[in-house]
C-alpha cells in the first residue's frame, strides 16, 4: 500500500511530459497563429523576428530561452525583445505592424534569473516572482525575439536562428524541449505533420 502511494505521488510530480514549443513569425496577431517560422526577401539593417509559444505545458514556474545564430549576419535586438509582446509600431519581417500587447505564460510578475549576451548567443531565464501557484496554461507566449541584419546583408543571404527552450516546473525540475529554427531568405518545405509527429521530435531529450 505504501509503495503504491509513493509511486502514485511520484507519477503526479512528473510535469510537462508532453511539453514542446513552436515558433510563430506572425507578429501582427495576438496568440499562437501558425507554425511558419520564416521571413523572405530580407535585406540589410532589417528587423526580423518571431514569437516563441509553449505547447502542452501543464506546469510552469519559469523557463529559459536560448538563441544561436551567425553574428556576422545579424545582431540580437535586446531592446525590442522580451517575455511580453508590446503594443508599439515595429517594422519587422518586411512589414510595418503594431504587435498587440501580450503577456507571457506566467504573467507580469516574472524575474530575470540569469542572462548570457555574446555575439551569436543570447540566453535568458525567467522565474515567477513570489509564491504563487504554477501556471497551468498549455499554450502561451514564452518570448518575443527580434534580430536585425547587418549592413552588408543581402536578400540572397540566408540566416538561421536556432531557438531552444527549457521549462521549469513548481518542483524546480527542468525539462529541455529541444531546438527549432527561424529561417530568413530560405526556401521552406511545407509538410503536414500530426501532433504526434511533432512531439516525437523531442522525445530524445
Amino acid at each position: 500500500m505504501l509503495l503504491a502511494f509513493f509511486l502514485a505521488n511520484t507519477a503526479m510530480a512528473q510535469f510537462n511530459q508532453n511539453a514542446y514549443f513552436l515558433l510563430d513569425s506572425n507578429l501582427a496577431t495576438k496568440g499562437f497563429v501558425t507554425t511558419d517560422a520564416a521571413a523572405q526577401n530580407i535585406g540589410p539593417t532589417t528587423k526580423v523576428g518571431f514569437k516563441v509559444y509553449s505547447q502542452a505545458w501543464d506546469n510552469s514556474k519559469g523557463w529559459t530561452v536560448r538563441f544561436e545564430w551567425d553574428s556576422t549576419k545579424a545582431d540580437f535586438m535586446k531592446t525590442n525583445s522580451g517575455p511580453d509582446a508590446y503594443n508599439d509600431v515595429l517594422t519587422v519581417n518586411g512589414a510595418s505592424i503594431t504587435p498587440p500587447a501580450e503577456v507571457n505564460i506566467i504573467g507580469s510578475s516574472v524575474l530575470n534569473a540569469g542572462e548570457i549576451n555574446t555575439p551569436g548567443v543570447y540566453e535568458i531565464s525567467y522565474a515567477m516572482s513570489g509564491t504563487g501557484a504554477a501556471s497551468k496554461t498549455a499554450v502561451g507566449l514564452v518570448y518575443f525575439a527580434i534580430f536585425r541584419t547587418v549592413a552588408t546583408f543581402k536578400t540572397t543571404d540566408p540566416l538561421t536562428v536556432a531557438a531552444s527552450v527549457t521549462v521549469v516546473d513548481e518542483t524546480a525540475k527542468t525539462r529541455f524541449l529541444g531546438t527549432r529554427y527561424f529561417k530568413v531568405n530560405q526556401k521552406i518545405d511545407v509538410k503536414n505533420a500530426s501532433w504526434g509527429e511533432v512531439k516525437k521530435q523531442f522525445k530524445d531529450f
